[in-house]
């Protein structure tokens, strides 16, 4: 995204009056700048031990970006896809996307519709002609803290996993078709947050907007938003093993089903708890009732025999919940990674 390519130089401070230090800056780099003698910059000392030399004005928000891109008319639609959500994850605020030879196909145009409409927040098609499409993205960012985005994915997962349980139980299959949109809200604020975070390392006031202390975060909130977005991938698989059902499981395997599901939903809340206390020791436990966790599911599944109804639904099942405890597994992990400066403090003193 950077306009100008990374440059190093090494200028030594200088002491003037006692007080003050003073740096020269490259004229070069003031030329590419448009800057003159006399105009303002601000200067901020990030968390990071690094200072930020910025024009007035620009530590406030990122500038404007655009961004273009040539489709061919025989290009598939998933390549198209990956494109714009890779712009806008990128954090281009305009996406102009054009037709190489002719017209944007129709099925392409729905695409690009239906990708704004489903999976991107804040964002609009604001130009549209036969050669064209003009996306852009009016949410202010930040809208919406880290934190608070993170609490609705992570709702709206639980919500999920659970309806996908009961849609199990009751042989519902529009209960499990309705998961599949609960997917797409979690799809959106997934790409928002990793869209945020992606301009949080680069701005400094966007990191401290969303909620964030320093760069590294960004690193660790990444692992959390694609293991959340895992775990709700791992819900709608469940309910799709409703339409394999012709009569409804045993009630003793239904049980089971639920109690190691709710175990595992227990460990998912427990690892957002710790993310959210930047707490090392609830992250910790996490991480050990996870491996428990797969423990029963190898248990019950080595327990099952080839010969029952419906043998495969289920392991496919038990999988799904195993794997939604892995998954909070990694977001432990990343709390721990986080906060085990804290405890060889804590130690040292």
């Amino acid at each position: 995204m950077a306009e100008l390519l990374n440059e190093k130089e090494v200028r030594k401070l200088q002491l003037v009056g006692g007080s003050t230090y003073v740096l020269s800056l490259p004229k070069k780099w003031i030329d590419e700048l448009n800057l003159k003698t006399g105009d303002p910059v601000s200067i901020v000392k990030n968390v990071n031990r690094s200072l930020s030399i910025l024009p007035t004005g620009t530590s406030q928000a990122p500038k404007i970006i655009k961004s273009k891109t040539i489709v061919s008319q025989k290009e598939p639609v998933e390549s198209i896809q990956r494109k714009v959500i890779a712009m806008y994850l990128a954090g281009y605020q305009i996406i102009e996307i054009q037709s190489k030879g002719g017209r944007i196909q129709l099925e392409h145009k729905q695409t690009i519709r239906d990708l704004v409409r489903r999976n991107m927040i804040g964002t609009e098609i604001v130009e549209s002609t036969p050669e064209s499409i003009t996306i852009q993205i009016l949410t202010s960012l930040p809208e919406l803290s880290i934190s608070d985005a993170l609490k609705r994915m992570f709702l709206l997962t639980i919500t999920m996993h659970r309806q996908a349980i009961d849609a199990l139980k009751e042989m519902d299959a529009e209960l499990g078709e309705e998961i599949t949109h609960l997917d797409d809200e979690v799809d959106r604020f997934s790409l928002y947050i990793l869209r945020n975070l992606t301009l949080a390392v680069e701005h400094e006031r966007i990191l401290r907007d969303i909620g964030l202390k320093k760069p590294s975060d960004c690193i660790s909130y990444r692992i959390v938003v694609k293991s959340i977005e895992r775990v709700a991938d791992h819900a709608v698989s469940i309910a799709s093993r409703v339409k394999f059902l012709k009569s409804t499981l045993e009630p003793v395997l239904l049980q089971k089903i639920t109690k190691l599901s709710e175990e595992s939903l227990k460990v998912f809340e427990d690892s957002i708890a710790a993310l959210n206390k930047r707490d090392y020791t609830l992250a910790d436990v996490v991480a050990s009732n996870a491996r428990r966790i797969a423990e029963k599911e190898k248990e019950f599944t080595d327990s099952l025999e080839e010969s029952k109804k419906y043998t495969s639904v289920i392991k496919f099942v038990l999988e799904d919940i195993r794997r939604t405890a892995e998954y909070s597994s990694d977001i432990a992990e990343a709390v721990i990674n986080e906060t085990v400066q804290d405890v060889i403090s804590e130690n040292a003193t």
